[in-house]
């Protein structure tokens, strides 16, 4: 109840916002633009260890991301964006790259709206809708920007842990937005979810996720203009340091007692070189308190050719650990590493990226994303193709 009531509050200070504004000379045209973003992998594994027996090395083609959806704007001030997915098409079950198999199913990945109440300062924004939560940098980073192979694991822990999903969309509200501090650039959002795992959407117990991150920019301006999501390479020469720090917090429901989780990030342009990196430190309380941390680190340095395009050197390293506490609470214990080294080719309008990747995976405990009833992946090395229409 308190969260439609919250919603229909903002939804009436939108559109009494826009009531008190002048008529336009000319009349706006809503708009609408078709997408279609792919991301074609053709891997070379080891394939995966069940119970002592090693599958036999692979070659396998598929598309591990895929996306088809439509965006625009129905006021200047009000836009929208439905997103379709079929990730994972065409995946080799015994492939060394983690994911699950898709035979052919094109699901709804995302359907939210974002509101502009104060178009001159940027500094108010409403999103609603089934969205991506923003929990911390790398969470709600643009998949098709990453200068590793793919995004980490880690923030699939994350949110899994906050949402009840390792993708994180999920219904919800969304306050955020870009102002001046001086000299330096804030960006927020604050948001009200609903967990979308089975248990949560079917339970007696109830209680709302608040999360949010603030990210403050230092020098060359990194962020022009309020986006929902994030970039992980701008593909420019420039100086500047952002800082972030996210939280979230839900209380008791049918599964445990209270979840929270903490997060650091930064993001550091030094001419040609990027590096970022983030930590989360998660904890939830049942009949035991359970502690997990998840720890990123990566780097990328630009170098700029002829013809627009980019060539980009790069490297990531990322852990996650999670404590023998976790059957209690309905999670994840010991740890899962991965190393990727890398190199990727792209335009300068980021419509084209070819890459070529080698990825180390290792790890132990009883269940995680790397190893689960003593199945684990081994390493692989992927050329990549991604395209965006």
């Amino acid at each position: 109840m308190k969260f439609k009531v919250i919603f229909l509050l903002l939804l009436f200070a939108a559109f009494w916002v826009q009531a008190g504004k002048t008529v336009q000379e000319k009349p706006f045209k809503p708009t609408i633009t078709p997408y279609l973003k792919a991301q074609f992998w053709n891997v070379v594994s080891r394939g995966v260890t069940s119970d002592d027996a090693e599958a036999a090395n692979r070659f396998a083609s598929y598309f591990r991301r895929g996306r088809l959806g439509v965006k625009g704007n129905v006021l200047p001030e009000l836009s929208y964006d439905v997103m379709l997915s079929f990730d994972n098409l065409a995946k080799d079950g015994f492939s060394s790259t983690k994911g699950v198999v898709n035979t052919g199913a094109v699901v709804l990945w995302s359907a939210y709206f974002t509101y502009d109440l104060l178009p001159e300062s940027d500094w108010l924004n409403v999103t609603g809708g089934y969205f991506l939560p923003h929990l911390s940098r790398e969470s709600t980073t643009s998949p098709w920007t990453t200068s590793s192979l793919d995004k980490t694991e880690n923030s699939c822990y994350l949110r899994q842990l906050v949402t009840g999903k390792a993708n994180g969309i999920s219904p919800g509200i969304n306050l955020g937005g870009l102002g001046e501090l001086g000299k330096q650039t804030l960006i927020y959002n604050i948001s009200i979810i609903n967990r979308q795992d089975v248990v949560s959407i079917m339970e007696t117990n109830w209680s709302p996720v608040l999360l949010g991150h603030f990210m403050l920019n230092f020098g060359d301006r990194e962020f022009s203009k309020y986006k929902y999501c994030f970039s992980n390479n701008l593909l420019k020469k420039q100086t500047s340091a952002t800082f972030g720090v996210g939280f979230s917090s839900q209380g008791k429901t049918d599964v445990f007692k209270s979840t929270q989780t903490v997060s650091a990030d930064a993001t550091l342009y030094l001419g040609h070189l990027k590096i970022d990196g983030e930590y989360n430190h998660l904890i939830r309380k049942n009949n035991l308190e359970y502690n997990a941390n998840c720890f990123m680190v990566r780097s990328g340095y630009n170098i700029f050719l002829k013809k627009d395009w980019v060539l980009e050197p790069t490297a990531m390293f990322e852990k996650f650990s999670g404590d023998e506490n976790f059957e209690d609470v309905s999670f994840f214990d010991g740890t899962d590493t991965k190393l990727d080294f890398g190199v990727n080719l792209i335009s300068a309008k980021k419509k084209v990226k070819v890459n070529l990747h080698y990825v180390v995976h290792d790890g132990d405990g009883i269940k995680n994303r790397y190893i689960k009833n003593t199945t684990y992946p081994g390493n692989y090395v992927s050329l990549g193709l991604q395209l965006i229409i």
